[in-house]
């Protein structure tokens, strides 16, 4: 009996330790994530600027409430939209004439932010932050802060960033050349000092390299153009004042023609973006179209330039947004 209980016990542990045996492991097939194509998100910005004298003269602020609803019709039609950025004059006219234009934009899915005609002279901090702060709130009595998140130049030789981020701005949708005023001479294009900057690039969009322009950046600071964790967004990708695309700036300043070569300006802006962008990443381009081009004058070429862009929102290339949305389609993705 022990014996055959000693062969039982073995054949036993045989077959246990035969239990535990595995099969050799077949080798899996890796797996191939597609990335997510990104369309390149398309976004204007219209300065109401400081000049302007709608708070002085009701007529005025009334021509430019046609045209821009005139605009805003048009833009509708193609499923494009403006972004209104107002300096004071214009934002003090909404009140002024008891017509509340900006809450009108906001309202028909169209963007509102802040313009700021300071800065090109600024040397103190304080002083920059109070004046933003003061045409910040302007527009947020208009239309509530939670739809002017968003402001146009300000750059300056001092911390244009830092004040932006004081005053309660959550990002910026472009800076010119003269954001490199507050940075050592090291960190800019060779040659363009001061100088240069304010009487030549000034209205020049940065970064220079296009392929580096049309990604947004987070900044703590103005110190350089370094991206940071967290911060102040500048949103970046822009081609430029539209007039001036097809010949540049530099050569005809502020006397460039509107023509049907600066609408095929940005078309092909938008190919070279599409061929040099990453696709997993958020790009944007961004036309500043002054409220002088958005006139029935101008109806034929800016039919063409809206498009010539549907072509690529159609296919999926491009995608409109208000500033706004701009900026929140970026931080989703940021924040991935």
């Amino acid at each position: 009996m022990n014996i055959q209980r000693s062969f039982v016990l073995v054949g036993i542990l045989l077959l246990l330790a035969g239990c535990g045996e595995t099969a050799p492991e077949e080798t899996a097939e890796p797996v191939v994530t597609e990335v997510e194509a990104l369309p390149i998100y398309i976004s204007t910005m219209t300065h109401m600027e400081g000049i302007f004298k709608d708070d002085q003269v009701e007529n005025v602020f009334l021509k430019h409430v046609e045209d821009l609803r005139w605009a805003m019709d048009l833009f509708d039609e193609y499923g494009a939209k403006l972004t209104i950025e107002s300096e004071q004059s214009f934002a003090k006219a909404n009140t002024k004439w008891d017509l509340n234009f900006l809450a009108e934009v906001v309202e028909r899915g169209h963007g509102v932010g802040t313009h700021m005609d300071a800065g090109f002279n600024e040397t103190s901090l304080s002083a920059l932050t109070a004046d933003f702060k003061e045409n910040k709130k302007l527009i947020d009595d208009l239309v509530g802060a939670e739809n002017n998140r968003g402001m146009s130049g300000g750059s300056s030789g001092v911390d244009w960033v830092t004040a932006a981020r004081e005053a309660g701005f959550e990002f910026m949708d472009a800076v010119t050349a003269l954001g490199y005023l507050s940075m050592d001479e090291s960190l800019r294009p060779e040659g363009w000092t001061d100088a240069y900057i304010k009487k030549i690039v000034y209205h020049d969009p940065i970064p220079v390299d296009f392929e580096e322009r049309i990604y947004p950046r987070v900044f703590e600071d103005a110190q350089d153009l370094e991206s940071d964790e967290e911060g102040l967004v500048v949103l970046f990708g822009d081609v430029g004042e539209f007039s001036s695309l097809a010949e540049g700036r530099k050569t005809c300043g502020t006397q460039c023609t509107f023509d049907s070569d600066d609408a095929k300006a940005f078309l092909a802006a938008i190919d070279e973006a599409e061929a040099v962008r990453d696709p997993s990443k958020f790009a944007r381009l961004n036309m500043h179209i002054p409220a002088a081009l958005l006139v029935k004058e101008n109806e034929a070429l800016l039919r063409e330039l809206l498009a010539g862009i549907q072509e690529y929102t159609d296919a999926g290339i491009a995608k409109w947004a208000t500033q706004v949305e701009a900026y929140e389609a970026f931080m989703v993705h940021f924040d991935q």
